[in-house]
């Protein structure tokens, strides 16, 4: 008995040694961010259609905003790299404040989409604090890590999305969302105060000291991509774009379909979305462990290919019972997919070059999003709403094709 007590004990302490340190912070600021984000980002659709947007200009703007992001991101990525990951990690994150106080003010869908354009600067940090978590957790347990990472940092997002409901039932849709606003801008600091006051470099590249007018073109030469890229990261970045693309289609459009099409209320919704945010929680770690244990492809073919027929479903239901089941069966299938292929692209990207994958990544990611956002706003608005979700499963399915075909786990993994 007193063995087995030890034994927790020691598997206790190493999960609170893995929350230390640059982990531990971005986990705190991460959590505080998202349950301010939370509240507003699920009625972010309905909010630019209550100020006179539509489907199709909803889709374009967040296509514009997501091809923005390719040039950001691969400044990002250079940043990180030749700079280290703090510094810019600390100026978006004080960047975010001013966009929910601004959302709070406008009133017209137009001045909307200019803003929410010019938000996506913000992603310029997201190269560095993937970095930031690969370079600090072991390959061993890389995708346990980034899991568990991902689920403490979501444990507060579970209710934003009822209070963003409750405000906007009680207020209605503009002033509901604009005191979400509110909130989530006080959280936005609160986060970019915590990661300043205790965040800490992890890669200081050499030529960062180096670097002035003289040598302008060794900083070009730098900013590219990795040329050729390491073995094995094409075929997975072609398999993550049609997720994405995929994700994209359907992303924006959920709450749409739900209010209009099946009829839903505001807090209906809200509750299906908090249901889902803890049953990520639950499932995370578990499909984290699962990774680590039985493979990295493995896993995410099985989660792409079980998620990709519930879109499908998501079109057939006619009640909140049943939108909330299939609502959960796309978490249940779909959740163990990201930290699966974030931990695969971590084990086949070297530390030096990271930052700039990771950007690569994001460009990728950005294009594909822009392109199923765009196409999914098309297909709702001209053709019939639920076409979009139909577009989401072939997607899939081509995705489960590709990695099944082309990827493969290394059998030695970057530290």
């Amino acid at each position: 008995m007193k063995t087995t007590v030890s034994v927790g004990n020691e598997e206790f302490r190493s999960g609170l040694n893995f929350f230390r340190g640059n982990i531990g912070v971005i986990a705190v600021g991460s959590a505080i961010r998202g349950f301010g984000g939370g509240i507003i980002s699920t009625y972010v659709s309905l909010y630019f259609i209550g100020l006179g947007g539509s489907p199709l200009t909803l889709g374009l703007t967040a296509s514009i905003a997501s091809v923005i992001q390719c040039v950001i991101l691969l400044l990002g990525g250079f940043i990180a790299d030749y700079y280290g990951r703090r510094k810019i990690m600390v100026l978006t994150a004080f960047y975010g404040i001013f966009f929910p106080l601004l959302y709070a003010v406008v009133q017209d869908w137009r001045i909307f989409a200019v803003l929410s354009i010019i938000g996506a600067l913000g992603v310029m940090s997201n190269p560095a604090s993937h970095a930031v978590v690969a370079d600090s957790i072991s390959p061993q347990k890389r995708t346990t890590g980034i899991a568990s990472l991902q689920v403490v940092s979501s444990l507060p997002v579970i209710i934003a999305p009822l209070i963003g409901g409750w405000l906007i039932q009680n207020h209605g849709l503009l002033d509901g969302f604009r005191l979400a606003c509110v909130c989530t801008a006080a959280t936005a600091f609160t986060s970019a105060l915590f990661i300043f006051l205790f965040l800490k470099e992890t890669h200081r590249h050499k030529l960062a000291a180096k670097l002035n007018s003289s040598n302008f073109n060794t900083l070009i030469g730098f900013m590219r991509p990795p040329r050729p890229l390491p073995t094995g990261l094409k075929p997975l970045m072609i398999s993550y774009a049609l997720v994405m693309f995929a994700n994209g289609a359907v992303g924006q459009y959920y709450i749409l379909y739900a209010n209009n099409v099946i009829g839903l209320t505001n807090l209906e919704w809200g509750a299906i979305v908090s249901l889902q945010l803890l049953l990520v929680i639950i499932l995370k770690i578990p499909g984290g462990w699962l990774s680590d244990k039985f493979g990295k492809r493995k896993i995410m073919i099985l989660s792409a290919a079980t998620c990709a027929p519930c879109a499908v479903l998501f079109t057939l239901a006619h009640s909140f019972v049943q939108v909330l089941i299939v609502a959960l069966l796309l978490i249940v299938t779909g959740i163990y997919y990201a930290p699966a292929h974030e931990a695969l692209q971590a084990d086949l990207t070297p530390r030096t070059m990271r930052g700039r994958i990771t950007a690569l990544w994001g460009i990728c990611s950005a294009i594909s999003t822009a392109l199923g956002i765009l196409a999914g706003g098309f297909l709702f608005q001209m053709v019939s709403p639920a076409v979009p979700f139909y577009l989401f499963t072939a997607a899939e399915l081509v995705a489960v094709f590709f990695i099944i075909n082309m990827v493969r786990e290394p059998m030695d993994k970057e530290a």
